[in-house]
């Protein structure tokens, strides 16, 4: 009896030793998605035993250290191909019953030698707990299939079938040592190059393996000297002549002389000419320079709403030497004190003596009689390469970091983007970005160097869909630039008339560019980061393009260098995802105040001597006819409705709300087919979720403001103990900020709760909700107020929606419009 115990508690010990392992191995794994794709197979491949003699010799036909080779061969060669590739790969082996989940090294910065040693190590630490095939593992492993766990799958000399879950390589080792590769893929999952380049290699490698046993797995070449030569010289051949030596008050001046009496921006009410323009701003200027000492480099704020007279201080800023820096007004306070302090204001243009500025010099603009200054042009020595504006971005550290622009750098994008979208004189330009956004920038300068009309909408009309809808109609609006997610809400009839569509800040729609350009529309999906000159490339949509899935961002503008690099700055083949690095005349001076930044990101550029090239951290892939598909980011950085966005400025914001709140992760999340921000947060007291949002709407912008906050024990961590942001759970009802519920009183209530569900998603709205605290934002509340409009017969605005933010204020609204019009028609029936 006491054998079979002592029996039982040994295949006890095993079977635990056996489950704690695989429970480790699989920590934080989920199942992975299979692709609904047809599964294509490749040309197989037999490498002949003759090429083999290295690789016979140092396995000696051993089928453990023949498994090792070949599989380390595999998975090196997957991350070198595959940005996403974890590591992880399932495999069976010879007469193996069971699946193995195999874990390998994705830091290649190591010798194959060096690696082939780990491989083993965890070939054989694997194989060593392989016999999992009983109930009992089963059930405390979740699953006795680990197939589901990858997506990259291989087998050598193994009669076990493993599904194709997205690649899958069955290696056959021949009686007469052939070795037989026999590559599957799933469409969908790559592109059907990626497994072409997986066999080729693999075949080359192997086949040189004397060669490269001491090889620096980071530095072996993927490319040809002329695969590469295509990349950098053909697929980069973008030199062009262009004005270098001039700076953006040179070429304004130029229009005025060529176009003085067209008619330059349109402004409500106002219409300047070029001519009219110009003087305005000289008198601007000279004003200034008589009121205040303005040296060449000084730095002066704009604090004004979108309007003529912010590009008459844009300019007459330029015409002083001075660097313009945008501040919006619709910014916090704590924001706006910051961009002053960080930026060195010497002086800051304001629209209103109430503003309260305490650490810089303030111009009202109101206050001055520009007809008692001189409308002569300044005679200021300007240099091209001085700075133009310092722009400022979302910064990981958790405040803004300003972007330092010189004047032939954007002079450069401005050019391009004339001849690239055909603007011409008869043109009339939509200025929508935001004052601060650096689109900002490319929309007024493509139109003042072209000689057309900047036509410039209020925030207000911008937010309210059918008043910019009017205004496009109305000022005959031919030319503009809109986030995608913008356009999304326009209906063909709503862009009728517009001869030229750019859409930028996130990915385009296909289905509506397509639309687009049916309906004779020509239509641009640009690219470009704030870091070097708003815009680095440019794709022309076609009928051609009906079946893409991507809309591709195009290639490179005119002396504009993009490559697609590894993380060893090695160039990638077409169709491999790598990272996006840029140089050429569009790159910025730097970060403002920001030394050991800058030098991160704008690096020495290893293919053009003396120059340097912006890491954007931004993923792409070429495509074989020389244009980039943009796939997104490589870091924590993401766009929201067009806004470029960095997570961890707003997860520091969240940790400055209280010192109960102990952990926090904010991430960009699918909900209902839309991305949105949800913060995750642990806490050792409970958190107001509600009092959590009105203090960030202080501290950040709008679309800042994470949509959903969600509260968790604790924050998923992987095994090395960082936080693993792919485990995050999804938003669910209760992740919503509600009030105590109170049901709708009355029919108004009643269908706007109706209204509010339909778009929204959420089956159980009170009539005191907060529409933002429900997820909602200005796009889905431009919606809001359309079913609005057409379900009651009244006119309601965006910005009357974002004063009462919830049903039983709106309906208060209706109820005082609807009395309104009834006393109307009565007062008109007595007279009738």
């Amino acid at each position: 009896m006491s054998v079979k115990f002592m029996g039982e508690n040994s295949e006890s010990k095993n079977i635990n030793l056996v489950s704690r392992y695989w429970k480790k191995k699989m920590l934080n794994r989920e199942e992975v998605l299979r692709i609904q794709g047809k599964e294509r197979s490749l040309p197989y491949v037999i490498i002949n035993s003759i090429e083999l003699k290295y690789f016979n010799r140092l396995t000696n036909k051993n089928r453990i250290a023949q498994y090792t080779v070949i599989i380390a061969i595999y998975s090196f060669l997957l991350k070198k191909l595959i940005n996403e590739f974890d590591g992880y790969v399932v495999s069976n082996y010879k007469d193996q019953c069971n699946s193995l989940l195999l874990s390998f090294p994705v830091d290649l910065k190591i010798s194959f030698k060096k690696y082939l040693q780990k491989v083993k190590h965890e070939i054989l630490e694997t194989l060593k707990h392989s016999d999992y095939n009983n109930d009992l593992i089963s059930q405390k492993v979740g699953s006795n299939d680990l197939n589901i766990l990858s997506s990259y799958g291989i087998n050598i000399n193994s009669d076990s079938k493993l599904d194709c879950n997205g690649i899958f390589f069955n290696v056959k080792i021949n009686e007469n040592e052939d070795i037989e590769i026999h590559a599957s893929y799933l469409e969908g999952f790559v592109k059907k190059i990626i497994g072409e380049y997986l066999v080729q290699h693999f075949n080359q490698f192997i086949i040189n393996l004397e060669n490269n046993i001491e090889l620096d797995l980071s530095e072996y070449p993927l490319l040809s000297e002329k695969e590469k030569n295509k990349l950098l010289v053909d697929f980069n051949g973008t030199d062009a002549a262009y004005p270098n030596d001039k700076t953006i008050v040179d070429l304004f001046e130029e229009q005025v002389v060529k176009t003085p009496i067209n008619i330059a921006i349109v402004f409500e009410e106002s219409k300047l000419t070029y001519k009219e323009l110009n003087e305005k701003v000289n008198q601007l200027a000279n004003y200034l320079s008589s009121k205040y000492s303005i040296n060449s480099g000084d730095v002066i704020g704009v604090f004004l709403p979108k309007s003529d007279i912010g590009i008459i201080s844009l300019l007459a800023i330029l015409k002083l030497g001075g660097v313009y820096v945008p501040i919006d007004t619709n910014y916090p306070q704590e924001r706006i004190d910051y961009l002053i302090k960080d930026s060195g204001l010497k002086l800051l243009i304001v629209n209103s003596v109430t503003l309260y500025i305490d650490n810089c010099n303030t111009v009202v603009i109101k206050s001055i009689n520009f007809d008692c200054n001189s409308s002569d042009n300044i005679k200021k020595k300007i240099s091209s390469k001085d700075l133009a504006y310092i722009i400022y971005t979302s910064g990981s550290t958790g405040y803004p970091k300003g972007v330092m622009v010189e004047h032939n750098s954007t002079i450069n994008m401005s050019l391009d983007q004339i001849r690239s979208f055909e603007i011409v004189e008869t043109d009339k330009v939509v200025w929508f970005a935001s004052v601060a956004f650096d689109a900002s920038i490319s929309e007024i300068l493509m139109s003042l160097y072209s000689g057309a009309t900047l036509c410039i909408p209020t925030e207000e009309i911008i937010k309210d869909k059918d008043q910019f809808i009017s205004f496009l109609k109305e000022t005959k609006s031919s030319v503009v630039t809109l986030p995608p997610s913008y356009l999304g809400l326009l209906s063909e009839n709503d862009i009728s008339g517009i001869r030229c569509i750019i859409t930028a800040g996130e990915p385009a729609n296909p289905t509506k560019a397509i639309a687009a350009v049916e309906s004779k529309i020509n239509y641009y999906n640009a690219y470009g980061p704030t870091e070097c000159s708003v815009c680095v490339s440019i794709y022309k949509v076609t009928k051609e393009d009906l079946d893409k899935s991507i809309v591709p961002i195009g290639n490179p503008i005119s002396n504009t260098q993009i490559y697609i690099l590894d993380e060893s700055l090695e160039p990638l083949p077409i169709g491999v995802t790598g990272k996006l690095y840029i140089a050429g005349a569009g790159v910025a001076r730097g970060y403002l105040n920001k030394p050991e930044l800058t030098a991160e990101k704008f690096i020495e550029n290893p293919f053009i001597e003396s120059s340097r090239m912006y890491d954007t951290g931004d993923l792409g892939r070429w495509l074989p006819d020389g244009n980039i598909e943009f796939i997104g980011r490589k870091d924590q950085q993401v766009k929201i409705r067009g806004f470029r966005i960095e997570l961890g400025e707003i997860e520091n914001a969240i940790l400055r709300y209280s010192q109960d709140l102990q952990n926090v992760v904010v991430e960009a999340k699918e909900v209902k087919e839309e991305k949105v921000l949800v913060a995750y947060f642990t806490s050792t007291k409970n958190i107001d979720k509600s009092a959590l949002r009105r203090f960030l709407e202080g501290k950040l912008l709008d679309y800042m403001i994470p949509n959903f906050y969600v509260e968790l024990e604790t924050l998923p961590l992987t095994p090395n103990g960082k936080i693993d942001r792919k485990t995050l759970p999804s938003v669910a009802g209760g992740d919503l900020i509600r009030e105590e519920y109170v049901a709708p009183g009355n029919e108004i209530e009643e269908t706007l709760v109706a209204i509010w569900k339909e778009v929204l998603g959420i089956e159980k709205i009170g009539v005191t909700d907060n529409f933002f605290e429900l997820g909602g934002h200005s796009l889905t509340a431009m919606v809001i107020v359309k079913k609005i409009i057409k379900e009651f017969d009244i006119e309601i605005s965006t910005r009357d929606f974002f004063l009462k933010k919830d049903i039983k204020g709106i309906a208060a609204i209706i109820n005082e419009k609807e009395w309104l019009n009834t006393k109307i028609d009565f007062k008109n029936e007595i007279i009738i």
